[in-house]
């Protein structure tokens, strides 16, 4: 098959170190699946990750395949493995130290998959893994947000216009809390587009306005009155500054 490998270790500064070539089929394990990838996301700090580079005892694993969000087509079940079947739509991360999906095909673990809806396609499937699993487990793991018992909540998100921020804002926003979202000016009209095209489809025709319990704040200090949930999804300052904030 066809792949993007990287041979060296010379850190996240140099994606020019990318190669497409030849490498060998993946092989499915106890457990995995084969995915035929339609789409992949790669995040360039991946480069830098130890997981890119030895497996889990610690051996060196180059030449290896980056981009760790997959969306695509299931060809093969492994042994043992339950859930899904030959031609499913999947997507989700494959294993930090194994390869990902840069590649015609990429071998994953199943319970590291689910299922694509119909209504959504295989680019925006393989955006969502990371963004999506960091803002679902700030919001509802680490920070205590409950759907339906969140309408007394006030959420801060800071870059809240940015990949993870603003899939935070709309998790906040479907579990019914007040929004308050920070970022420079420039990017608040693409962050209201967003919030209005990209809803839940349980939002119905709610659009994310003002009258809609969404605030936007060009700095983060305008935010920081009395925020009941602090989440931040930029630097570690905003984060400091808001919990020392009284709620």
């Amino acid at each position: 098959m066809k792949a993007v490998r990287i041979h060296e270790n010379r850190g996240p500064a140099n994606p020019e170190l990318l190669v497409l070539e030849d490498a060998p089929d993946p092989h499915a394990a106890t457990g995995d699946v084969i995915v035929r990838v339609h789409a992949a996301s790669f995040v360039p700090d991946e480069l830098d990750w130890p997981g890119t580079w030895t497996d889990r005892a610690g051996r060196d694993r180059t030449p290896c395949i980056p981009a760790h969000e997959v969306a695509g087509v299931v060809t093969e079940v492994g042994y043992g493995t339950t859930g899904f079947e030959v031609g499913d739509r999947v997507f989700g991360l494959t294993d930090w130290h194994r390869d990902g999906g840069a590649a015609e095909y990429v071998a994953v673990e199943a319970r590291n998959l689910a299922a694509i809806p119909d209504t959504v396609g295989f680019q925006a499937s393989a955006a969502l893994p990371l963004a999506g699993l960091t803002a679902w487990r700030g919001m509802f793991r680490h920070g205590g947000l409950e759907f339906g018992d969140a309408a007394d909540r006030t959420v801060v998100v800071h870059g809240g216009a940015g990949g993870t921020g603003s899939l935070v804002v709309q998790l906040a926003h479907a579990a019914g809390s007040r929004v308050v979202a920070t970022g420079r000016r420039a990017a608040e009209e693409r962050a209201r587009a967003t919030a209005q095209s990209n809803s839940f489809p349980s939002m119905g025709n709610a659009t994310w306005t003002s009258s809609h319990r969404w605030t936007w704040c060009s700095t983060p200090s305008a935010a920081m009155r009395s925020p009941d949930r602090p989440r931040s999804s930029s630097r570690a300052a905003c984060w400091s500054r808001s919990l020392r904030r009284p709620r």
